[in-house]
């Protein structure tokens, strides 16, 4: 069964056997036109009257999954429903104030999935909803084939068995700080190891010699801040850290700092918007006249800024096209998982 064994016995005969229809299809790899077994054919397969069976046909026909013509028997509609690919956002709360990472990741896949025709479509889900439901994922959100998850590695742990229950396939869109290649899902990853290369490519290129890289306790940026110090250590160029928190309440430390950086680097967009906002307004300081800034993630404030910021664009439009591509061809063609890296660009602005 793909949903709970309770639940299926409450439906009638003629939805399951709609839900074995639409499986059918599915199993078989069907595509449009493709023929469907007769209805005396499904009745001996299912236990099932020919009325029964008739009704479930008649319902499926006017949900444009199959069409009918007369003496030749029933097919599959080149107007079938696609695959669902549920996207659960990291968060509560993502979805209603319009996150722009997440959204741009949800319409690229949209986009991809239209342009490219293909088997599945990604569909918006509320966080909240999905785990409130999350045992019933199949009943609740009719065509649904797979999830990804968009960062939030912890809703993939939270959910992984119940969604394997209903042997629906998980892809992880992420950075790559969790698991080595896991054997159990799919990924497609924001490299932090390439982001720390590419920050300290740039580095060099500008001349740069000595980074003040901001600590935040927050595991991914502790991660971002040590791959990065390896990168500047292996290319000569000095660093030290520092605790934002003690910096904001004690500007004045600030300020004597950036005389002996040439550039601030920031594990977050976010953050190295507010070091901007510091020192400009707050101290007086211009960027990048006293000490440059960088960042990772290009958000909306990231390129509205004055001066715009330098980031590491993780390319989360591009990523949702590669995900939704590989993702449905994973689940139609019933292939492996698989583990890729996602695309990164460095986006040189006037803040370096």
């Amino acid at each position: 069964m793909r949903m709970d064994r309770k639940l299926w016995e409450q439906l009638p005969v003629y939805r399951r056997l709609e839900n074995e229809v639409k499986r059918y299809i599915a199993v078989h790899h069907l595509k449009r036109h493709d023929r469907l077994p007769s209805e005396s054919q499904l009745a001996a397969e299912y236990g099932a009257s020919i009325g029964t069976v008739r009704k479930a046909l008649n319902n499926l026909v006017a949900e444009h999954i199959i069409y009918r013509r007369h003496g030749q028997g029933t097919f599959v509609s080149p107007r079938s429903r696609k695959g669902r690919i549920l996207i659960v956002p990291g968060g509560p709360g993502i979805v209603k104030s319009l996150t722009d990472d997440y959204f741009s990741f949800l319409f690229g896949a949209l986009d991809e999935a239209n342009t490219a025709d293909l088997p599945c479509e990604p569909a918006l889900v509320d966080y909240d909803d999905f785990f409130r439901n999350l045992d019933d994922v199949k009943m609740i959100y009719p065509e649904t084939v797979g999830v990804i998850f968009f960062r939030g590695h912890e809703n993939l742990v939270k959910a992984q068995s119940s969604l394997a229950r209903q042997e629906l396939p998980i892809l992880f869109y992420g950075p790559n700080i969790y698991e080595e290649k896991p054997l159990h899902y799919s990924a497609v990853y924001s490299n932090e190891s390439a982001v720390a290369a590419l920050l300290a490519d740039y580095y060099v290129s500008r001349g740069f010699r000595r980074v003040l890289l901001l600590r935040e306790e927050m595991p991914i940026t502790r991660t971002r801040r040590r791959l990065l110090g390896v990168e500047l250590s292996l290319r000569n160029l000095e660093w030290e850290e520092a605790e934002w928190e003690e910096l904001q309440l004690n500007p004045e430390s600030l300020r004597k700092m950036v005389g002996r950086f040439d550039v601030i680097s920031c594990g977050r967009a976010e953050k190295a918007i507010e070091v901007i906002q510091m020192l400009e307004r707050d101290l007086g300081l211009r960027v990048p006249d006293s000490v440059a800034v960088a960042g990772i993630d290009n958000t909306a404030p990231a390129w509205a800024l004055r001066p715009r910021l330098t980031v590491v664009d993780l390319c989360n439009a591009e990523n949702g096209r590669l995900c939704i591509r590989k993702f449905s061809e994973l689940v139609t063609g019933n292939g492996r998982n698989f583990h890729l890296d996602g695309k990164l660009e460095l986006i040189a602005r006037e803040s370096c």
